[in-house]
């Protein structure tokens, strides 16, 4: 079988490793464990994840956006169990995120949030004060000097905290800044040792997967990375706008790039669709739903165990 870029970022994400943390060393009896626990029969650790919708006022039914769009939110009401929560990870707009943009988002995801717990984030293609403006209802879980549009999702097994890297609109570039910062270090240090903390932003932190990307990622993240790998407990950075789905690691760190629903810059590397993230102790199973049915993608399944302190 032929090795891809993407067989060899599974085996950097298997074998690199932490200092004192051993990582994805997993017995077969942790591994069962771990599929039993994700697999919980109420859905109370699962997570669907999709991102860069690019939702446009003037895009017609058919245009394949919101046609994308509607068919992830039939496949995610359609699962048994349902997930605890949905995350629509940034760019929810098109472009530069105006009134109407945001007017026909919620129009399309309106019977998605009359069913399950949502939570939206920015990107880059949105504007923070119509995004507000839109939704009024949504309120952020930091008070922070400039208001960042947060949230923290607490699962059995896992606390997510949910950030904003929206810097500016439509630069590509992110930015935490120093509060945010701080606010997301207290959320993981709130949970201890004894708990799983997962990041997601819409942007790429500048470390893990391909360099190529690092120019448009986090650009401070170096401010905040040192700090996560300092705590044991946190796992993993989940994020969306490289418009791909690739697997990569950071000293111990996992770095997951969510497939991207709306387009994907190569047809024939990529594909569109979304991620269903069940988490377990031990770590994470990621299952693929790509929109197009035949796609080799299409139900892949794959584990990422956490790092665990050395004893």
């Amino acid at each position: 079988m032929k090795t891809t870029r993407r067989d060899l970022l599974g085996v950097m994400a298997a074998t690199m490793a932490a200092p004192a943390l051993t990582v994805g060393a997993a017995s077969s009896q942790q591994r069962a464990r771990a599929s039993e626990e994700a697999q919980r029969p109420d859905g109370a650790n699962t997570v669907a994840i999709l991102n860069d919708t690019h939702i446009a006022e003037g895009h017609a039914d058919d245009h394949v956006h919101p046609r994308n769009l509607r068919l992830a939110i039939d496949g995610i009401l359609a699962l048994t169990p349902r997930p605890a929560a949905v995350v629509i990870n940034g760019d929810l707009a098109m472009s530069v995120g105006t009134p109407g943009d945001y007017r026909r988002f919620r129009e399309l995801i309106e019977p998605l949030r009359r069913e399950l717990p949502l939570h939206l984030t920015l990107g880059n293609h949105d504007t923070r004060e119509e995004f507000l403006r839109a939704f009024p209802e949504l309120t952020s879980a930091s008070q922070l000097r400039e208001h960042r549009h947060t949230g923290i999702l607490d699962l059995p097994h896992v606390r997510l905290a949910l950030l904003d890297s929206l810097k500016e609109t439509p630069a590509a570039p992110g930015r935490l800044g120093a509060d945010q910062i701080r606010w997301m270090l207290e959320q993981a240090d709130a949970v201890g040792q004894n708990k799983p903390f997962v990041c997601i932003s819409h942007h790429n932190p500048r470390v893990g997967g391909d360099a190529v990307h690092f120019p448009g990622g986090i650009e401070d993240t170096e401010a905040f990375w040192p700090e996560l790998v300092a705590r044991p407990q946190c796992k993993a950075f989940f994020h969306g706008h490289v418009h791909d789905w690739t697997l990569g690691m950071h000293t111990g760190i996992h770095v997951v790039n969510t497939m991207a629903s709306a387009m994907v810059a190569d047809t024939r590397l990529s594909t569109n669709g979304w991620t269903l993230a069940r988490f377990a102790p031990e770590g994470v199973e990621l299952e693929i739903h790509t929109y197009q049915a035949d796609h080799a993608w299409n139900g892949e399944r794959k584990w990422l165990f956490w790092r665990q302190p050395r004893v």
